[in-house]
């Protein structure tokens, strides 16, 4: 795929995590793209389901999207990531970019002295042990004797839908999960599900109350940009006045409008008004 100013980017999560990774690309590069959303909530959480139920909701959703004449597809979803990625792209001659190498590789950016690497993320995510298998890869990973950590957190995803991400039951948890990174001296913290940045305050919070400081915090969003722009396919805009959204964007979910909206307005701060219903 050559560079295009105006790419017609697809987007995908089963539920409002991919959010992020729109806001990031949006922020980004919003005069260059315009961005359809999908939502699949009718089969949320992902990171509960098997890997054939996944692949199975996957690629309903990109077939949507190539009908929509989509030029890239993001699969904002790091469960999909992990156990879908591989056959969608094998399947499918559109583009598709995951978050699982554009996050190794803005890790491997950014290490720091201790080379210690912590990642959480869903249950599925975690046991797939692909972000390990990517880091493991690398060449870069052998040569400076990397320490990976990973860690399941299967209840942010619930924590974060329902809204509850500031509350007090979403720091004990947190503190339930994060301990377990306890003793090691990290660097790094790969936030391997679309979800966690909304816990932002809540995680931030925590690893300084474990004893942890100074952590990179490793975004699937953020991570996205940076691949894409390396891999000049669009190019980081100097300039945005902070808005998000485009009468061209669209947005579809498979159940949920009214828990969808309420949520994604409060994260996004602008309302959308343009969100429709889908059966897959």
């Amino acid at each position: 795929m050559t560079k295009n100013k105006n790419l017609k980017i697809g987007i995908f999560d089963s539920g409002l995590g991919g959010l992020t990774v729109f806001k990031s690309l949006s922020l980004a590069f919003r005069n260059q793209a315009t961005f359809l959303y999908l939502g699949d909530l009718a089969h949320l959480p992902y990171g509960e389901k098997s890997k054939n139920s996944i692949i199975k909701y996957s690629e309903k959703i990109v077939q949507f999207f190539i009908n929509k004449n989509v030029d890239l597809i993001i699969v904002a979803c790091n469960s999909a990531s992990s156990v879908a990625l591989k056959f969608l792209q094998d399947k499918f001659t559109t583009p598709i970019i995951g978050t699982i190498e554009p996050s190794v590789e803005k890790v491997l950016q950014n290490i720091h002295l201790n080379k210690s690497v912590g990642i959480i993320g869903t249950d599925t995510t975690i046991n797939s042990q692909a972000y390990n298998q990517a880091f493991l890869n690398n060449s870069f990973t052998a040569k400076q004797k990397i320490q990976i950590k990973s860690v399941a957190c299967p209840l942010f995803v619930p924590i974060v839908e329902e809204g509850w991400e500031h509350t007090d039951i979403a720091h004990q948890i947190a503190t339930k999960y994060l301990s377990d990174f306890d003793g090691m001296e990290l660097d790094t913290i790969v936030l391997a599900c679309t979800h966690y940045p909304m816990l932002l305050d809540t995680l931030n919070s925590v690893f300084n109350q474990l004893g942890f400081s100074n952590l990179n915090l490793i975004e699937s969003g953020n991570a996205i940009v940076d691949y894409l722009h390396r891999q000049s396919l669009l190019t980081i805009e100097s300039q945005n006045h902070g808005k998000l959204l485009n009468s061209s964007d669209q947005f579809y979910i498979t159940d949920a409008p009214h828990q969808f909206n309420n949520l994604a307005n409060r994260f996004l701060g602008e309302e959308i008004n343009n969100i429709q219903l889908i059966s897959l």
